[in-house]
């Protein structure tokens, strides 16, 4: 099971739609769910980075893999995200979690303890990078499988 947790507030029908039909898409494949977690609503951003942060790892049990979406992470290709993603499968005994962080990301100690994948240069807002990364994954799969969606 690969699962997106993302931390925002802003409903943008048409986005959930998108990324509804990449689920749909990938059901025949690969169990994907996207949940939605409420931003923080504090003033202070290091506390609200802090709290978005303990809302994410409380999802996260023994045997989980979760990976950081964040602008410090690895940057990679499609092609070899689809065979990191593979290998990641083959080897986890518990759900894959993709987690895109609140406005100011994660604290210093999840960036340092999980590993993190940067889903572009440039900076997406939340929604819009949660359907980047659920095409991404669909992307990954069709590579995998060799249907010719990703031309190179």
């Amino acid at each position: 099971m690969i699962q997106i947790v993302a931390v925002e507030n802003h409903k943008n029908p048409a986005i959930d739609s998108l990324c509804q039909e990449y689920i749909k898409r990938l059901q025949t494949i690969h169990p994907v769910s996207i949940q939605l977690l409420a931003a923080a609503k504090v003033p202070d951003p290091q506390q609200q980075k802090i709290k978005e942060t303990e809302s994410v790892l409380k999802l996260v049990k023994p045997g989980d893999t979760l990976i950081l979406c964040d602008e410090r992470g690895k940057t990679t290709t499609s092609p070899a995200f689809s065979k990191w993603l593979e290998t990641q499968l083959s080897q986890s005994r518990g759900k894959i979690i993709f987690a895109i962080g609140g406005a100011y990301g994660f604290t210093e100690q999840a960036i340092a303890q999980y590993p993190g994948i940067k889903l572009s240069d440039w900076v997406f807002p939340h929604h819009i990078a949660r359907l980047v990364l659920i095409e991404q994954i669909y992307r990954a799969f069709q590579i995998q499988r060799g249907t010719g969606y990703h031309h190179i």
